[in-house]
């Protein structure tokens, strides 16, 4: 089998942009809201592996969205329908980047700043208090640690396919986003 003489791309030709899903124009470099489509966000998660995709079957992105969203809904049940939706959307930005773990990160600072700016557009377009990101960051750090016991210690897993994960996110979605 030979392979096609196909010459590589000079980066003068980059754009910075892909097309998604909904057959978008997503620019990775200059984000805006109207680029953001929520069914590329779902699908996106939902097909994309959580810790990289290390783990002994397949449990996306979307699956740890909705278990952070459930347990944040649970932990603060009076707080705003905002949070709640920003607890789901906590990793949105993955739906873009895939899911890249923080020991490797730390030394892609351009990636870093990427992956802010998609999330601030991401904020933008349903109307999410970032700024209060933190506080979701506790309970994101408590269900990681529930994964990885499930996974790799003595806990119990259960494992969604990427459309059941796509659906239980679209729900949760769907009852906590009034935009």
């Amino acid at each position: 089998m030979t392979t096609p003489n196909i010459p590589p791309i000079h980066p003068s030709r980059l754009d910075g942009t892909c097309r998604t899903l909904s057959n978008k124009r997503f620019n990775f470099l200059r984000t805006t809201p109207e680029m953001i489509d929520i069914n590329d966000i779902a699908s996106g998660l939902a097909y994309k592996g959580h810790f990289a995709g290390q783990t002994p079957h397949m449990f996306s992105i979307a699956q740890h969205s909705t278990w952070v969203c459930n347990e944040y809904c649970q932990k603060f049940e009076d707080e705003s329908d905002e949070m709640k939706l920003l607890a789901l959307l906590h990793d949105a930005s993955e739906a873009y980047t895939g899911d890249i773990v923080k020991p490797l990160k730390i030394f892609l600072p351009n990636f870093v700043t990427i992956e802010n700016s998609i999330m601030q557009a991401i904020a933008l377009r349903f109307n999410l208090p970032i700024h209060r990101m933190t506080e979701i960051k506790e309970i994101d750090l408590l269900i990681q640690n529930l994964e990885y016991d499930g996974f790799y210690g003595h806990g119990e897993m259960v494992y969604y396919d990427p459309e059941t994960a796509r659906t239980n996110f679209m729900n949760l979605f769907n009852q906590y986003y009034h935009g």
